[in-house]
């Protein structure tokens, strides 16, 4: 993932033509923008602090109108906790007492970008070290202005960075899929946020027709496959494969012609022939939806998409 970002990046240097979209964009995209509050695993924080800050962080969140659940949305806030001082006090029964560092960011866990940063200090005191953590984040006051700007900031940068990298991932998808790495073309457009208004579309628009190529690519592997199991009498694998095939495929007529030779051969052998049903799609408008939620399932198998448990955390806590 990290090659492909940092190839989209070179192209964006040397791209000399960009479209007129650099601007911040409407105001009421910003309303639309979905922030999850995240606690990774890797901000090596401790379980129970993790469940007060990740808390801390909703209420930061939604107190700002970006409130999301984590499995719909690839901007998240996420924490990372230096530890200033550690001191146990000498007092009968000691207490831990610390002194922490809390950052938080609004990043993009797909293209690992950092929109908006924000520090505090913060200190607890408990008889362990976790419950004096979570001391510490109680001191997390969600209504403190300085949050306020953090998220509007995060908010202008998200716009204004898929208004400015659009042609960026247009481009870099139009070439992966010439490659015909159409999973990775797709998982980039997907990753386009619908808060980039004109770019969501055009994006949207090429993933159908990508989709289209990748879907007839894998047309034509399931016919083969299904040709091999009905040569060798494996009629679940025949079944399996031609149940891949759908009427928007380039080979659906010619797959149609092998599943009525098929069904007329067992039938003359006296088994009872099974009902084998392809789906038919009603209009043009639902079959480029189709294909749009199709190539977001091909993205979601590619990338984990939008499954923040699944996102890779490594470009940001590095140790």
């Amino acid at each position: 993932m990290k090659k492909v970002f940092l190839g989209l990046i070179v192209l964006f240097l040397v791209t000399v033509h960009v479209r007129a979209q650099s601007n911040l964009g409407q105001t009421d995209d910003l309303g639309r923008i979905a922030i999850a509050a995240l606690v990774p695993d890797e901000a090596g924080i401790p379980g129970g602090a993790q469940t007060m800050l990740q808390s801390k962080m909703m209420q930061v969140a939604t107190r700002n109108g970006l409130g999301a659940m984590e499995e719909r949305t690839q901007f998240a806030m996420v924490p990372m906790v230096s530890v200033i001082s550690h001191d146990v006090t000498p007092t009968a029964p000691p207490m831990v007492s610390m002194n922490i560092e809390l950052s938080l960011f609004i990043v993009d866990a797909l293209s690992q970008n950092i929109f908006s940063q924000t520090t505090l200090q913060l200190r607890g005191v408990g008889n362990t070290e976790e419950r004096a953590y979570s001391q510490a984040l109680r001191n997390v006051n969600p209504s403190h202005g300085q949050f306020r700007g953090f998220v509007e900031t995060g908010k202008e940068k998200i716009v204004e960075y898929y208004n400015s990298q659009c042609d960026v991932i247009i481009s870099q998808s139009e070439a992966l899929a010439a490659q015909q790495k159409y999973e990775e073309a797709l998982f980039w457009l997907m990753s386009v946020p619908d808060v980039s208004r004109d770019c969501f579309h055009t994006s949207m628009a090429l993933t159908a027709d990508i989709y289209q190529d990748y879907a007839n690519q894998k047309c034509d592997e399931h016919l083969s496959k299904a040709r091999a199991a009905w040569s060798a009498k494996e009629l679940n694998a025949f079944r399996e494969n031609m149940g891949e095939i759908t009427p928007d495929m380039d080979c659906y007529e010619e797959a149609q012609g092998l599943m009525e030779e098929v069904t007329a051969h067992v039938e003359a052998e006296g088994a009872s022939a099974w009902d084998f049903k392809m789906e038919t799609y009603r209009d043009d408008v639902e079959m480029e939806r189709l294909r749009i939620e199709a190539g977001r399932d091909v993205a979601k198998r590619w990338a984990y998409w939008g499954a923040a448990r699944h996102f890779d955390w490594s470009w940001l806590y590095k140790n």
